[in-house]
């Protein structure tokens, strides 16, 4: 005869349980979404592309080069890296533009149906623009434990969620 360790019930739920609504991610979570990851290498020259062809391969668009040019930054852009939540067209869209390591871990907020950049000065993050609406759900970025040349980058999916993620930009590489 088997233990009771060796039991378990099923329940059945009805799509109108109440129990479920704890699972649904709020509607305007639920925006599908565009973030890329951009390096901008300083210089005192006019903004430019540094690889149009990896450029393109992370989705980047002619669009996208003209807002960056919009909060001033100067400078080589590389494209490092981009991720994708739902299926297009996306309504929020991100590029996050990073000059060296974080010294901490940083949340950025995403945006709420719009497009933002996300853009480092120092150990400072500005949001162009500035009053772009966003969501309680947020990019982090923070020093991988193992390799102090990564920054990881995380993707919540929803506010609170312990799932997302997407990958990080090597340090060692950006030079």
């Amino acid at each position: 005869m088997p233990s009771s360790a060796d039991s378990f019930t099923i329940t059945e739920f009805r799509k109108d349980d109440p129990r479920l609504k704890e699972f649904e991610i709020p509607e305007e979570e639920n925006q599908p979404s565009f973030e890329a990851t951009i390096l901008l290498i300083p210089g005192s020259d006019e903004l430019e592309i540094e690889d149009v062809g990896l450029w393109i391969q992370c989705h980047l668009t002619t669009d996208d080069f003209n807002r960056l040019q919009s909060p001033g930054l100067k400078g080589k852009l590389r494209a490092a890296g981009f991720g994708m939540l739902g299926d297009a067209p996306y309504r929020a869209r991100t590029l996050i533009v990073a000059q060296h390591q974080i010294r901490e871990a940083v949340d950025l907020p995403q945006p709420d149906q719009c497009e933002v950049i996300y853009y480092q000065v120092g150990d400072e993050w500005r949001k162009f623009p500035a009053d772009a609406p966003t969501l309680k759900k947020r990019f982090r970025l923070s020093i991988d434990p193992a390799n102090k040349n990564l920054t990881n980058i995380w993707h919540e999916a929803s506010f609170g969620s312990r799932f997302g993620g997407r990958g990080g930009i090597n340090w060692e590489y950006a030079g």
